[in-house]
């Protein structure tokens, strides 16, 4: 590699590190973000699929960074991994004729649109998956075009951790397979045998799930241990994986019907779908022009290794099609973001060769385009960088723990659970505390805890009625209404 492509490379990894660390919140937020903010940290069970991966890295990043709130070390995090998925979108432009100015400004384009800035940003366990899919796929391209073994066994390796970190590293699985088909020179037997078993010692880390769970069990470390027929409790024990019942939700994600969406997504008929998903997807990120580079951009890269380039595309595309059938999901982008990092090497392929005519001119022009459209999405998703005093899920920390006093119960729906969660369990802001999370509001049950202990339910008042068997307590604000359970 030239010292251009690798001072290239490098600037395409710091630049976006630089300010993804500098976007990240040191406050805990809410939803799946406070969870994945917190298990980490105390090497706990999150919501399916468990991501052990990103709870075990997360685990010695956290520890091992000694400054700031453990939400903003998650935080930073991820952002490393975008920051590392973004120079793996540098080094694959390379490899499709992109010259060095033409690969940075598409790769900073491409971290600075609004959805993969706001994921880099925030704890998300897909932001590792990327990560590791994203390498995975520039070493997959690497050996089409001739790299060593290694690159080929490489790419299976971070595939199977990139699903021990998300299961939607999956949808490269086609990719892999197709380029031992397409590829000039067939993985030879020992080289596959081995790299689908650095795969599955990817997958071995599930392992932790059931492991860890029965640690947590035999130590009494869950406190909703404590409340009968509870089950495991969310940050710690979440559905008690060391049982086969369990681990076989854990696994699934069955709770919320993913095994039969995940076969839906395997019907033809939603190709077309997936097509204008991934259209939109680069209008409402890259714009309408830079969309049509992108298609011209495949056309260019069709004409310099149509193996590489079939393969590049299908790893980057294949998870389109669960996307637009799960309907369980409120940031589908998270799904999307190789969709876009697509891009990069596309509009790469898109630099002049000198047979075409007044090279100079035209790479001049293109560098300055994709320039430009680096500093407008950089300008316009600014905003990333300016964070609120107390923002996130910090207020309702400080808003409960005047009102609920400790070894008292808290139950309420997920989005502020994961927040109270992580103040009763990570940061100590709210101790002695035990949160629930439940959206079915059993007061049955809540009212055989209540003998023992002091219950509360935090709801959003204009959701429910009635709340029989419990009487209002306290007004947090005008979505937040504190009821004690009465035994």
């Amino acid at each position: 590699m030239t010292p251009a492509r690798r001072l290239a490379l490098l600037a395409a990894f710091a630049i976006p590190a630089i300010f993804y660390i500098a976007s990240a919140s040191p406050e805990p937020a809410s939803w799946d973000t406070a969870e994945l903010q917190g298990v980490p940290y105390i090497l706990g069970i999150s919501h399916p699929t468990g991501f052990p991966f990103y709870v075990l890295l997360g685990y010695l990043w956290s520890h091992a960074v000694p400054f700031g709130s453990v939400a903003w070390r998650l935080n930073v995090m991820s952002g490393v991994a975008i920051a590392i998925a973004a120079a793996a979108a540098c080094a694959c432009s390379f490899e499709f004729g992109a010259s060095p100015p033409v690969a940075l400004a598409t790769t900073l384009w491409f971290a600075f649109t609004q959805d993969v800035w706001s994921h880099a940003a925030r704890a998300e366990a897909q932001d590792l998956a990327v990560a590791c899919c994203a390498v995975a796929i520039y070493a997959l391209v690497r050996w089409l075009r001739g790299g060593a073994g290694g690159w080929f066994a490489a790419a299976f390796a971070l595939c199977g951790l990139g699903m021990a970190a998300h299961p939607n590293a999956l949808w490269i699985l086609p990719a892999l397979v197709a380029a031992a088909i397409l590829a000039k020179r067939r993985p030879a037997l020992r080289l596959a045998a081995g790299s689908v078993a650095l795969l599955l010692a990817g997958l071995a880390l599930y392992l932790y799930l059931p492991l860890r769970s029965q640690y947590v069990a035999a130590h009494h470390l869950d406190p909703v241990a404590a409340l009968p027929a509870a089950g495991g409790g969310i940050f710690w024990n979440y559905n008690d994986p060391r049982t086969l019942h369990g681990l076989a939700l854990e696994l699934t994600g069955s709770q919320t019907e993913t095994p039969q969406y995940l076969l839906a997504s395997l019907n033809p008929v939603h190709v077309e779908a997936a097509l204008w998903a991934f259209i939109a997807g680069l209008h409402e990120q890259y714009g309408a022009s830079a969309t049509l580079l992108i298609l011209g951009g495949f056309i260019a890269a069709w004409r310099r290794d149509r193996r590489a380039t079939v393969v590049l595309c299908i790893a980057c595309t294949a998870a389109l099609l669960f996307s637009v059938v799960y309907p369980n999901e409120s940031d589908v982008g998270r799904y999307r973001l190789l969709a876009l990092w697509l891009a990069v090497p596309l509009l790469g392929a898109l630099t002049p060769q000198a047979k075409l005519g007044y090279p100079l001119v035209l790479h001049g022009l293109l560098i300055l385009y994709l320039t430009a459209g680096a500093a407008l999405a950089y300008d316009r998703h600014r905003a990333f960088l300016h964070h609120a005093p107390s923002e996130g899920g910090r207020w309702v920390i400080d808003s409960v723990r005047p009102y609920v006093p400790r070894g008292a119960v808290i139950v309420t729906g997920w989005l502020d659970a994961t927040s109270l969660a992580y103040g009763a369990y990570v940061d100590r802001s709210l101790p002695g505390r035990i949160i629930v999370s439940d959206d079915r509001l059993d007061f049955a049950l809540y009212r055989r805890w209540a003998q023992k202990r002091r219950v509360f339910v935090l709801v959003n008042p204009h959701d429910v009625g009635s709340l029989s068997g419990a009487r209002d307590y306290a007004t947090l604000d005008d979505y937040h209404e504190l009821y004690l359970v009465k035994p």
